[in-house]
């Protein structure tokens, strides 16, 4: 057994999302899983195990639960097994496709080199899922949770609700009306993990979209999370809800972090065959 720590979705050779890697060479239990993450730490641990040469079993969880699929953590490991574990075959650092088996179904990862090391990593999302939008009844409730006035919920430019839906895990995706917005919200943990409960969600995904850029922030308390500056699996829920809306088509990138002082670079791109997120990593 062997554990990493990485940091992906780095923006300029900074920020990024911490995750702990666990590359397993045999099996382990959940609970023995669980103590490591915990002990790790991070908003995320992924164990990794290697079935062949393109298909891997990965496990994710976080300080407090396992969680069905995590995007960053998925960057990172893929970052990885791109860097020190398939270089040793691939010795003309030929872009790749691997397959990771994961709780939220099997997904396609496609790892590009440029200059005989890992460039990016992409990775296929699950195919997304709606559960609609939220009820005009939570709209004060899930504003006084972020700190801001009722009225700020809602993108200056585009007619669009909070709505719960998934790509891997469940979100609920907020519009805030501007970038100050996003980055002056005071998030009330114990209400936003009321709130996530009660619609029976990880998290929030909060956004804007500031001169043609999109920004974000990610709260998800219920599962240990308070805020993390990079998050994989909830941009890919975006992207579908952003497509689904006409908003976005095609390749966009977020930023997400500026709060934290991590800016990070999260890559998504939608169309009508599905969702995929990528970005870069580094070892720490």
């Amino acid at each position: 057994m062997e554990t990493i720590i990485l940091k992906s979705f780095t923006y300029n050779g900074s920020g990024g999302n911490g995750a702990g890697l666990v590359i397993l060479d045999s099996d382990m239990s959940e609970e023995q899983m669980q103590k490591i993450a915990a002990n790790v730490g991070l908003s995320e641990t992924a164990f990794l195990k290697r079935l062949d040469e393109e298909n891997f079993d990965v496990r994710f969880f976080t300080p407090v639960c396992e969680v069905e699929l995590c995007g960053h953590a998925t960057i990172a490991a893929f970052y990885y097994v791109g860097e020190k574990i398939i270089n040793i075959i691939n010795n003309n650092k030929q872009n790749l496709k691997l397959y990771q088996n994961t709780k939220a179904g099997k997904l396609a990862i496609n790892i590009n080199y440029k200059n005989e090391k890992v460039e990016s990593v992409l990775m296929e999302q699950a195919s997304p899922k709606f559960y609609g939008y939220i009820e005009e009844n939570q709209m004060i409730t899930l504003a006084e949770s972020l700190g801001i006035d009722a009225s700020c919920v809602k993108l200056a430019d585009y007619d669009i609700k909070p709505a719960i839906v998934s790509t891997g895990l469940k979100d609920i995706l907020i519009p805030v009306m501007d970038r100050q917005t996003l980055n002056k919200i005071e998030p009330q943990f114990d209400l936003i993990s009321k709130v996530s409960k009660s619609n029976d969600v990880g998290g929030y995904h909060v956004y804007t979209i500031d001169k043609g850029q999109i920004y974000a922030r990610n709260f998800a308390p219920l599962v240990g999370i308070n805020e993390e500056c990079a998050t994989g699996t909830s941009n890919g829920a975006l992207g579908a809800l952003l497509f689904k809306e006409n908003i976005r088509n095609g390749y966009f990138d977020v930023l997400q972090g500026e709060a934290m002082n991590e800016l990070s670079q999260i890559c998504v791109y939608v169309d009508d065959n599905g969702v995929k997120v990528g970005g870069k990593a580094e070892i720490v």
